[in-house]
């Protein structure tokens, strides 16, 4: 089946540029004159391809004044650049925090009635609107766009579809008929979606202006501002002036004012003048997009969002795989068990994560909360990628469960399975779990279109402080989700997915390092008293035999799988770093519950162990952290070791040494 496309289209005051994004995110462009014909233009570039055009968005230069009536333009469009008339000067109405220098739409539609006379039953809108209207022959706005217009009728949130191409749209245009078009917004606000840049981020588009600002926030003095809308962020910014002759001391005023206001804040840039490096590096950005930021933004608003649900809407499910999926452009759905996490999230809009390095929140929203006993058919239906994060322990029963409404959606093509758990061999145990029981053809969709990948959480997210919301996740700043990329059966595109090749021996070496540190300073700061993780892996007793345990798990890795011996001790040193920064104040009691399971024979402390042994390698430390980790309320193993010297040892290091 051949790649569905969405179709960009950016309206410049001098350049037209249309851009095709792809599934996979990547995208071709090509430009033009936007004195020339936009739609015979497009029809001759677009070719064969108009016939895979799913959606459509189309942003523009404004303010402008445009005017629909009885299904024809009135009047001329009148660009946003040209100079206002003497009498038209109209203040800008409405929540917009705007300039009085800058003529906007208000004033715009006075020049408009000084040439035509009064608007009257006409419709006014946006240069965007009316192509739609063209494509579709359907009339829709947004008040972002419509700049200081306050009126009744027609208006819609930028992402909205607002109708399909028409048979006369196609005809026009060269996209196929059927095709959804949204409402579209304005250049701007496209410029912003490109950057692909989070709240809390500042921007810079340096195209024929030049726009500088934060993304998301609240009004700034002397600054122009724009309230959220629907998807969109609110805005508050800075922009230079029109005039030739200035525009070069505008632009530096525009971009060091802003500056000055956010000294610390990270800059992204796009737009014609982000292709100038040094440019791009005198003011210290970062260079995310060129001259296709633009049209390359309102295809990302346009393109249907693909859809993942995630099992399991505790902090790793909220805190972690959330925060790709959203920042990478996906919709997600959450499904739990826990009926009064179900509620809560129900009844709020969306959460925090709270990233303990920055300092910074980013707000999360689930399209849809689906308790585990709610009809999952609906749940999975449209479904391109299901992942969980539930905990090792409830693995098999959910896979018992939710095997009819997976092998449903399985009917209607092939998806993957992408388990981010703590647990030595999480895939064979889903699928086998999945296959007990199943008749032929589940047994068959199971194994012929079904993609069980094991992740590795390698990011810490933990509760909320007193003065938190108590569905805020506070999370370290690390991005990647590190997976079994031979697993997979679809192309799964999502930045900080990082797909490895024989992955489990990766998987094996997380959970005897990072996982194995983890477990010998909680179970030895438990004994030791202390609350915090951080406080625990900060004592030097424990440090030094967290340390050397990992340093006996890593000799038997290195004996068993090949690693590298120097890049063993680079991991058990990263480990125990993560477990000493402060800044993550993750309680020791967290860590170190469900013992039980933490006492497997193929776990983070008996894993490398009997891996020890089979090389014939020391394994003592290994010992004492079994011998504390036996200590803690309810642990016990389904085996016996010899833990009398381990015993011992224990005793002598709490007596003589711990505080």
């Amino acid at each position: 089946m051949q790649d569905r496309l969405t179709l960009g289209i950016d309206v410049g005051t001098s350049a037209t540029k249309v851009l095709l994004l792809k599934s996979d995110s990547t995208w071709e462009m090509h430009v033009w004159p936007s004195s020339e014909d936009l739609w015979g233009n497009l029809r001759e570039w677009l070719g064969s391809r108009g016939l895979r055009i799913e959606r459509v968005g189309i942003t523009t230069h404004g303010p402008s004044a445009v005017v629909l009536r009885d299904g024809e333009l009135c009047g001329r469009v009148i660009p946003w650049q040209e100079h206002l008339p003497d009498g038209c000067e109209v203040p800008s109405a409405g929540k917009h925090i705007l300039p009085s220098t800058r003529a906007w739409v208000p004033a715009r539609l006075a020049q408009w009635e000084l040439e035509n006379g009064p608007v009257g039953n006409g419709i006014a809108v946006q240069l965007k609107d009316f192509y739609n209207w063209q494509l579709t022959g359907n009339i829709a706005r947004d008040s972002r766009s419509m700049r200081g217009y306050v009126g009744d009728g027609h208006f819609h949130l930028p992402e909205d579809v607002i109708g399909q191409v028409s048979r006369q749209g196609a005809e026009l245009s060269g996209i196929t008929q059927g095709a959804e078009v949204i409402c579209g917004c304005d250049d701007l606000t496209a410029g912003v979606i490109g950057l692909g840049a989070p709240e809390g981020v500042l921007f810079n588009l340096a195209n024929t202006s030049e726009h500088v600002g934060l993304i998301g926030g609240n009004p700034q003095e002397e600054m122009s501002w724009l309230p959220p809308i629907g998807r969109l962020p609110s805005l508050c910014y800075n922009a230079t002036s029109t005039n030739e002759n200035t525009i070069l001391s505008d632009r530096i005023l525009a971009f060091e004012d802003v500056r000055s206001r956010f000294p610390d804040g990270e800059m992204w840039i796009g737009g014609g003048w982000a292709m100038n490096s040094q440019l791009v590096e005198s003011r210290g950005a970062i260079c995310k997009a060129g001259q296709e930021v633009s049209a390359l933004g309102v295809a990302k608003l346009a393109r249907r969002k693909p859809m993942a649900v995630i099992f399991g809407a505790g902090k790793v499910g909220r805190g972690f795989l959330a925060q790709l999926l959203n920042r990478a452009g996906w919709d997600f759905s959450l499904v739990d068990s826990h009926e009064e996490t179900v509620n809560t999230l129900r009844q709020q809009e969306g959460w925090d994560v709270y990233n303990l390095a920055n300092e910074t929140n980013e707000r999360l929203q689930a399209r849809q909360v689906w308790h585990f006993d709610d009809d999952l058919d609906a749940a999975l239906s449209g479904a391109n990628l299901i992942l969980t994060a539930m905990g090792a322990n409830h693995l098999n029963h959910w896979a018992h469960q939710i095997r009819k409404p997976l092998c449903k959606r399985l009917r209607d093509g092939e998806i993957d399975l992408i388990l981010a758990e703590n647990h030595p061999r999480p895939a064979s145990e889903v699928r086998e779990a999945l296959l007990d029981g199943a008749d032929d053809e589940e047994s068959r969709l199971i194994q012929t279109k079904l993609g069980i990948a094991q992740a590795q959480v390698l990011r810490s997210c933990i509760e909320p402080t007193v003065d938190q919301h108590p569905l805020t996740v506070q999370v370290q700043d690390h991005w990647t989700l590190p997976l079994d990329g031979d697993a997979l059966r679809t192309d799964v595109s999502i930045e900080g997915f990082e797909k490895k090749p024989d992955f489990e021996r990766e998987l094996t070496r997380k959970l005897f390092t990072y996982n194995c540190v983890n477990a010998m300073v909680c179970y030895i700061g438990h004994l030791s008293g202390y609350e915090w993780l951080a406080d625990a892996a900060n004592d030097p007793m424990i440090a030094e035999l967290a340390l050397q345990a990992g340093r006996e798990s890593s000799a038997a890795l290195v004996a068993a799988y090949g690693f590298e011996a120097e890049e063993q001790e680079m991991w058990c040193n990263r480990a125990l770093a993560k477990y000493q920064d402060e800044s993550i104040r993750d309680p020791i009691e967290r860590n170190a519950r469900d013992p039980v399971r933490k006492l497997g024979a193929t776990e983070r402390l008996l894993g490398p162990i009997h891996l020890c042994i089979e090389h014939n390698l020391p394994h003592q430390t290994l010992m004492i952290g079994v011998a504390a980790a036996l200590r803690y309320p309810g642990a016990k193993m389904d085996e016996t070791l010899p833990t009398g010297e381990a015993d011992d040892r224990l005793e002598s290091l709490l007596a003589s040494e711990s505080l």
